[in-house]
């Protein structure tokens, strides 16, 4: 796919049909253990992968990767799945740059990044956002050094988690770029339509 064809595609849009790309407010927020751990809730507005393998650089190697298939458009299910084995530092980085188009521009998953060392997971979600746990300290001074600061993060409604045809070889890519673990979907993960 040229680079012409990628820069119309967005994972999140507005407006009637969802025809509008939404721009999310560059800021973060910290959520206080309350249903849950603490942990900040990040709306980078552009480079969302970037953002995230510099987050992922904080925390100690080796790395869990768990790819939430909310909609798929070839054989397999929707689920949750789970590399078979943790991946280096430099395999996640190649990972997340060979995909960063189809994770940043398609509305069909999710991706979270947990060390195996300790208990810091790094989300990016199908609204655009990061869900940060763990090394709160450290993901925050990042966060600003990529302009970001403390403010409101807040998703538009109503919005349309978009799929896009022509990622499909980009989703089969990545199913076959490692050895999966399939479960299903949790009750709260959204599956798009």
């Amino acid at each position: 796919m040229s680079a012409g064809e990628l820069a119309g595609l967005f994972k999140l849009g507005v407006g009637h049909d969802g025809a509008v790309p939404f721009t999310g407010s560059h800021a973060f927020r910290i959520e206080e253990e309350g249903h849950g751990p603490a942990r900040i809730v990040a709306e980078p507005d552009r480079d969302q992968i970037g953002l995230l393998i510099d987050l992922s650089r904080t925390l100690p190697a080796p790395f869990h990767l768990i790819y939430v298939a909310l909609a798929t458009r070839g054989l397999r299910p929707t689920g949750r799945y789970q590399s078979v084995q943790p991946l280096e530092r430099e395999e996640l980085e190649g990972f997340l740059s060979r995909f960063r188009a189809f994770l940043e521009q398609d509305g069909r998953h999710h991706l979270w990044v947990g060390s195996a060392a300790e208990p810091s997971t790094l989300v990016y979600d199908q609204h655009q956002l990061l869900l940060l746990y763990g090394r709160l300290d450290a993901y925050a001074p990042l966060l600003r050094a990529a302009g970001m600061g403390e403010g409101p993060v807040l998703q538009p409604e109503p919005h349309r988690h978009l799929v896009h045809e022509s990622f499909d070889a980009a989703e089969n890519e990545l199913f076959g770029s490692r050895s999966w673990t399939w479960n299903p979907l949790e009750p709260e993960d959204e599956e798009v339509e």
